[in-house]
């Protein structure tokens, strides 16, 4: 079949069905503004995929059942977004009150910094650990996850913040260096101090 009959064939099963689909998708999506993204991106997919959609038996119900895929890919990449956003205020102001009364308010948002490279569930087991005093079979009960996969969250995320707070002092102490005019600055390579 020529590009152009399936052209016109999906755009006249589309005029029938376009009401319906959109309020399919409203259903789908809780609001108008992702009900018609996920649609347009539905719709896309399944004009590439017309020749064999047309012959599937109710094709409405493909349709509707990629705006679903659509609609949950599309909350997966939202909570990803929001999972590395996010902070945890509550493990921030532990450390905070835990932290010497004489540290400065730039270590304190060193640390909180330092808690951003996390992921959610690396703050997650760092705060289980550190705050409520559970051992990694705790974890893994409570976070549903192996008792490996929870010990390597445990490290990263140590790792992770040991690094920051390493590094942001060097960091700090060259640009000070720069700002002076001093010769006797580190350089930092690959992660690594190395004195000129």
């Amino acid at each position: 079949m020529s590009n152009r009959k399936l052209d016109v064939e999906f755009t006249l099963w589309l005029k029938e069905r376009q009401t319906a689909l959109l309020r399919a998708a409203r259903v789908i999506c809780f609001d108008a503004q992702n009900a018609e993204d996920v649609l347009q991106e539905a719709l896309a997919d399944v004009y590439e995929r017309w020749n064999k959609v047309k012959e599937h038996e109710n094709p409405e119900a493909y349709v509707m059942r990629v705006m679903v895929s659509k609609h949950a890919d599309m909350r997966r990449k939202w909570l990803r977004k929001q999972q590395s956003n996010e902070t945890s205020w509550e493990l921030a102001e532990n450390i905070r009150a835990i932290s010497d009364q004489s540290d400065d308010v730039a270590q304190r948002l060193l640390v909180q910094s330092a808690l951003k490279t996390l992921t959610g569930i690396q703050r997650a087991v760092l705060v289980l650990v550190y705050e409520y005093g559970l051992v990694l079979k705790e974890i893994a009960t409570i976070l549903e996850l192996p008792i490996g996969t929870v010990a390597s969250h445990l490290a990263r995320g140590k790792a992770a913040v040991a690094a920051h707070l390493e590094l942001i002092p060097e960091f700090e102490r060259s640009i000070r260096n720069e700002i002076s005019g001093s010769k006797d600055r580190p350089q930092i390579l690959f992660g690594e101090v190395v004195d000129e």
